[in-house]
């Protein structure tokens, strides 16, 4: 706190001097011009009183005259000899030529007599002395003046010093892994913007933690069942048992790890922040065509149903990702559903909705952020019978955000769950551009 106000009053007073003597020194400037005509027109008036006074009495005469004058005259007034003073040779010119001179060093006006080896020395004037030369008046109304800009300076620091002492100790704490910090200050503190960026950075660090401990202890989870069963087949093929079925149940435990690393890196991909979607022209129908087709195999068929403004709906998407996510949601809803999915494709007001129901319980409303976040399932513990990491639907909306849309989830007609994904896309009939 000593170091910060030492530092804050040396600038302010630096300051204020500086400014005092630019000020000082143009106002000094200004009233030396304005009143050196009027000082002149004086001097001059004097002068001629003088002279006209000295013309008519003989020259022994001029000190008595003077004398006798000196006390009706504004100004103190003598009769010298013509080189009763060193000057320079431009004062000398001017002098022999009649002018009047000022000696500013000694704040004396200087006239020559005409037709005498006389001159009329008026001063010195004290009102003549220069306005730089501080006495000691003026510096003791400097050093208050300083003094008293330590008050507000202390005054506006303090709330400052406090709650950069709150910062620093705050961010200490986080610093040594207490990541539920955060800072509160007052509305009007002049650092409110740094502690609620603080609370912003902490709140996201904050999450990140908890979802990257939880997303270590799902894949520890979910790598290690198929591990054990792994293990457990390598000693039953030891023991002699029959090599087809141990070979085809350890594919598919090896599908399931390679299934679930591929999940995993999807979900890295499209976390990072520079990712950016290819958006490319999609002729939507056959490709969902295609899509569902493939998604349907060894089930039920998949039905689709068109309701866009246009027959042949030519729309923008990257296909791969979307892809990706439209084969989560129809995933979840063959796990989760008694077998039937249906999928809907539709287009309003520059937004593309696909809507994926199925006809299982559905999803309580309470549930349904919860399961948008990785690894979150909808059942109590993890169940073997259904399956799955918990990343269908966060790869799915992380899909929608990098189109600039997002995923909703709803109830279905039937009672099932619905999810919508919905993105900004222009729409264009494939008929048309041909």
């Amino acid at each position: 706190m000593r170091r910060i106000f030492l530092r804050f009053y040396l600038t302010v007073v630096i300051c204020f001097l500086v400014s005092s003597l630019l000020i000082g020194a143009l106002y000094k400037h200004m009233i030396e011009r304005t009143n050196e005509h009027y000082l002149a027109d004086i001097f001059q008036t004097t002068i001629s009183i003088v002279e006209s006074e000295l013309g008519d009495l003989p020259q022994s005469l001029w000190h008595d005259e003077i004398s006798r004058l000196r006390a009706k005259l504004p100004v103190p007034v003598q009769i010298e000899a013509i080189d009763a003073y060193t000057l320079n040779p431009t004062n000398k010119q001017a002098l022999a030529d009649g002018d009047i001179i000022l000696l500013e060093d000694q704040g004396i006006y200087l006239h020559r007599i005409p037709d005498a080896e006389l001159m009329v020395a008026l001063g010195p004037v004290p009102y003549l002395e220069r306005i730089d030369n501080l006495s000691w008046p003026d510096w003791i109304a400097l050093f208050l003046m300083c003094a008293a800009l330590g008050l507000p300076t202390w005054l506006w620091l303090r709330p400052f010093w406090r709650d950069l002492l709150v910062l620093i100790k705050q961010s200490r704490r986080f610093g040594a892994g207490d990541f539920g910090t955060r800072i509160s200050l007052d509305e009007d503190s002049p650092l409110g913007p740094l502690g609620a960026t603080f609370n912003r950075m902490a709140h996201d660090v904050e999450e990140l933690s908890s979802s990257r401990q939880a997303m270590i202890d799902a894949i520890s989870h979910d790598v290690r069942t198929p591990l054990a069963r792994l293990r457990y087949r390598l000693e039953a093929l030891k023991a002699g048992a029959p090599n087809e079925v141990q070979v085809a149940g350890i594919e598919r435990d090896l599908n399931a790890i390679d299934q679930l690393i591929e999940e995993w890196l999807t979900l890295r991909r499209l976390e990072h922040q520079r990712y950016a979607m290819e958006m490319q022209p999609l002729e939507i129908v056959p490709w969902l065509e295609r899509q569902l087709s493939e998604l349907a195999t060894g089930g039920e068929p998949i039905t689709l149903n068109d309701i866009t403004p246009v027959k042949a709906p030519w729309l923008e998407a990257d296909s791969y990702y979307l892809s990706r996510a439209l084969g989560n949601l129809v995933s979840n809803a063959r796990r989760y559903g008694k077998g039937r999915v249906d999928v809907t494709l539709d287009w309003r007001d520059g937004w593309v909705r696909i809507l994926v129901d199925d006809d299982g319980p559905g999803i309580p409303l309470t549930a349904r952020a919860r399961l948008l976040q990785p690894f979150e399932r909808l059942e109590g513990s993890r169940n073997v019978a259904t399956g799955g990491y918990g990343l269908g639907l966060t790869i799915a909306g992380m899909v929608m955000h990098g189109h600039g849309g997002e995923l909703r989830i709803d109830d279905a007609p039937g009672g099932g769950a619905r999810v919508i994904l919905t993105w900004p896309s222009p729409l264009k009939d494939v008929n048309k551009l041909v």
